[in-house]
């Protein structure tokens, strides 16, 4: 009987909302390889985003601070777009950031320098963030360099 109750009190403890949200390191080349097998085009990029005249940052608290909700904000891309050479294409062009949550965590807007994997929506440009950051990784010269290699179809494998 102690068995069991102490079984339901950890499987409760275990599923609560209060639990820590644990997301592996992130990889340009984890990222990289992600991309290139979904079913999805994405264009891989470096530079900032800024938030369009007239767009915030909502609160995504909402009624609930353990079960938030995402958003959606619009954005401008200024940078250099990837090429077989590594990032020499200027560029500038809209991007919608779909910002989701998972429980309590969220992803966000990256508004530093960053390397981008957009997805192509038709016309539109789309960064999906979640709680675990995927396709925007801060654009350290180590992260630029390799993209640079996976785009050049060199050892593109993530570190262990």
């Amino acid at each position: 009987m102690t068995r069991t109750i102490l079984a339901v009190l950890l499987s409760t403890a275990l599923a609560s909302p209060a639990a820590a949200l644990s997301c592996l390191r992130p990889s340009v080349q984890a990222s990289y390889q992600a991309a290139d097998a979904a079913e999805a085009q994405y264009v891989l990029s470096v530079g900032r985003l800024q938030l369009l005249p007239g767009e915030t940052i909502p609160d995504t608290t909402g009624t609930d601070p353990n079960d938030r909700q995402g958003y959606t904000v619009r954005t401008r891309f200024d940078g250099k777009l990837a090429d077989a050479g590594g990032f020499g294409t200027d560029a500038a062009f809209p991007v919608t950031v779909e910002v989701e949550c998972a429980g309590a965590w969220c992803g966000g807007v990256p508004l530093d320098r960053v390397l981008l994997f957009l997805e192509r929506r038709g016309e539109e440009n789309v960064l999906v963030q979640g709680p675990c950051p995927r396709f925007a990784l801060s654009a350290t010269p180590e992260v630029v360099a390799g993209a640079a290699a996976c785009l050049k179809g060199e050892d593109c494998t993530p570190p262990s």
